[in-house]
Parts: C-alpha cells; sequence; structure tokens
C-alpha cells in the first residue's frame, strides 16, 4: 500500500482509538471503539454491546495504528480480543523523534504532537469534560453516546493526521519492533502482579501503616524532638530539635535566612561529628521517609495493575507511577509479590534443570521432586 508516496507492506492502515473507564488496579471498563481504514476511508463506530472477542477488522496484513497503544491493547485485552500482529504507537515514535528537544513530558501527549507539527487539535478543555464524563461511568444516555463516539471519532481523526504528518520520520522496521514491545507491555499491565491478599490490606490500612513507622519514635527519639499530634501521629518539631542543639552545644549549620539546614546531606555530616546524639536521629527520620504509604493499584482480583508509559524516560525506559507500581517502591516491599507454582511437564523441568545447573549456582530447598522414568529432578526456588 503506498502512503504520501511511501510504500507500506500492508494491505491496509487501520487507526483505532478505544474510550473505557479506568479504575486503578482493575482491567478496563471499555465504554466504546472507533477505527479508520485507510484503503476503504471508511470510519467505524462500535459501542460496548457491539464488541465481541474477535477484532472487527482483518489483522495479517494491516498495519494498527494507536496512540499510547499499551491503552488499546489492554482494552483489546478485556475483551478478550487477540492483539494486532504490526503494531505502530505514534507515542514511542513522537517521544523517540522530540528525545532531547526540550519538549517536556506533559507535551508529549496526542495533543502536544499535533501542536508540535502544527496540526489541529481538539479543545483542551472539550477533552477533559468528555473524559470526566466516560470517567464517572454508566449508565449513558443516547445523547451521551452520541458525544462520546463523536469524541472518540474526532481523535481517530486527529491520529490519522498525524500518522501523515510524522510518516517521513518513521524508520518502519525499527517502528515495528518499539511497537511490538509496547505490545508485550500491555499483556503485562493486562496480567498483572499477584499480591498476597492476605497481608497487602494490613498494610495498606491507614491505621495499622502510621502504627508501623510511629512505634520507633518513642524508642529512639531520647531528646523529644518528636512531637506526637492529637490524632497520636508523630512529627518532626524544628523547635524542640533546636533546644536540642543549644542543650548538647551543638552548632548546626543554617540557611541564607537563618532557619537550620535540615537537608538529608547536612544530617549525613553532622551525624560524623556528633554520632551518640544525632545519628539515632538521622535514622528515624530516614527510615520513617521510606516507610510512606502504601498506595499499589490492586484489583479485585489481587492483581497491582498500572499504566507502564513505555519509552517515557530520556533513556526509553518505561516510567510507571511509582506508588502504584510494586517494582518501584523500597525492594522490601517486593515481598507482597505472591510466588505462582507453575505447572511443567518432566521434560520441561528436565531441561529447566540441566540449565539452571549449568549456567548458574541455585540453592536447592526442600521442595517436592518430579520421578521421569530414571532419574528424579528437584524443583528449584530461585
Amino acid at each position: 500500500m503506498v502512503v504520501n508516496g511511501i510504500d507500506l507492506p500492508f494491505f491496509d492502515v487501520v487507526f483505532e482509538d478505544f474510550e473505557f473507564i479506568s479504575v486503578p488496579g482493575e482491567h478496563p471498563d471499555v465504554v466504546c471503539m472507533v477505527f479508520h481504514s485507510l484503503r476503504t476511508g471508511q470510519t467505524t463506530r462500535l459501542w460496548r454491546d457491539q464488541l465481541n472477542d474477535q477484532l472487527p477488522y482483518e489483522t495479517e496484513n494491516t498495519l494498527a495504528v494507536s496512540f499510547v497503544f499499551n491503552a488499546e491493547g489492554t482494552c483489546h485485552l478485556s475483551l478478550r480480543q487477540p492483539l494486532p500482529k504490526n503494531v505502530l504507537d505514534l507515542s514511542s515514535e513522537f517521544k523517540r523523534h522530540v528525545n532531547g528537544k526540550g519538549i517536556s513530558r506533559k507535551n508529549q501527549g496526542l495533543i502536544g504532537a499535533l501542536q508540535y507539527f502544527g496540526l489541529d487539535t481538539i479543545a483542551p478543555k472539550r477533552k477533559d469534560a468528555m473524559r470526566e464524563r466516560i470517567m464517572k461511568g454508566w449508565p449513558f444516555t443516547a445523547e451521551e453516546q452520541k458525544q462520546i463516539l463523536d469524541y472518540c471519532a474526532e481523535d481517530v481523526d486527529m491520529l490519522r493526521q498525524l500518522f501523515f504528518a510524522m510518516l517521513p520520520h518513521i524508520d518502519l522496521p525499527l517502528a515495528l519492533h518499539r511497537g511490538e514491545s509496547v505490545a508485550a507491555l500491555a499483556r503485562s499491565e493486562h496480567i498483572g502482579a499477584p499480591i498476597d491478599m492476605e497481608i497487602y490490606p494490613q498494610l495498606a490500612d491507614q491505621k495499622t501503616w502510621r502504627e508501623i513507622r510511629d512505634t520507633m519514635v518513642p524508642l529512639v527519639d531520647t531528646h523529644g524532638v518528636y512531637v506526637c499530634d492529637k490524632l497520636g501521629a508523630w512529627h518532626f518539631n524544628v523547635a524542640c530539635f533546636e533546644e536540642m542543639l543549644a542543650a548538647e552545644g551543638i552548632s548546626w549549620p543554617r540557611k541564607q535566612d537563618g532557619k537550620i539546614d535540615l537537608r538529608r546531606k547536612t544530617f549525613d555530616s553532622m551525624a560524623k561529628a556528633y554520632p551518640q546524639q544525632i545519628e539515632p536521629l538521622r535514622q528515624l527520620r530516614y527510615i520513617r521517609d521510606k516507610l510512606r504509604k502504601i498506595q499499589l493499584s490492586v484489583g479485585h482480583d489481587g492483581r497491582n495493575r498500572t499504566v507502564l508509559w513505555p519509552f517515557s524516560s530520556k533513556t526509553s525506559r518505561t516510567q510507571p507511577k511509582a506508588k502504584h507500581w510494586i517494582f518501584s517502591p523500597s525492594v522490601w516491599l517486593r515481598f507482597l509479590i505472591n510466588q505462582i507454582r507453575e505447572k511443567r511437564s518432566p521434560i520441561s523441568t528436565i531441561q529447566a534443570w540441566n540449565s539452571r545447573r549449568r549456567h548458574s549456582r541455585r540453592t536447592i530447598t526442600s521442595a517436592p521432586t518430579i520421578r521421569c522414568s530414571t532419574r528424579t529432578i528437584p524443583v528449584i526456588r530461585i
């Protein structure tokens, strides 16, 4: 298929967009889908009850174009549809195009990309209003249904315009590899990380978490620097800290405005000079800062899911919101990840055992064994 003088190895190019209700930790609740076929010039609008477990277009020789495909991908998967075989994510391609050019992350969305190439966009206020109404959820009136489908179709049309503008800047073979990577991330988001739901609700409880953070304070703070409020929560009190410094005869660095310097590096250096007086307070402040409230996005099925935002950093790494993703906060929290025992055939177990024995040292636990004809293969826990 030839597009703007560029020969694409596809029979058709389809631009697609979903509208959905997003709840932290849950699969997207699909509201509608709109897609446009470049070959036929036809735009198809499908409400939720018109969608099933099959893609509404042929995928083998079709290029599926979207913006932030991991969102579209999780919508496909929540409908139990297969993912398109060939994916071009214009979000990833735009980030690659402007990387190092000083374009802030907040201006790397669809509207920002359109503005970068001098194309017409939807009014931001209208976009926000429509998203706000969709997020309120079901039911939708007949008029609201029409407005949402029109809004989704506008996004598809803008996506088509952006595709024409960006096509000369896209190295298609590499872009398809990036699209495949984003599709894999969509699967990862859809599956999620299994969380131990016996422990997590207790840690996520505000009262329990506050008790964990505050129990250590009276045991460590022998100088009375921390003050307990009416709700029973402890807080570092600057005035009490200054009184302690005066009583101990410690000259503490101050800022230009005369206030004492409470930066971490200042505490580090002063703790070396006054280990008995300052080091316990330094460690207490550090630990309490690390023990922040747990706000993982966990669904009703006990899976941690959040948008991974592929290719978002300057080095093209993913950048999920740290507080929502189990692999971003302190490492100790990863003990919440539930271990799932996968069923393996004896042959695959033997292959795994041989591979692991050859390439690295492992600790063999007293786990169950699998007997296969002439040998017994221990199950290994890494």
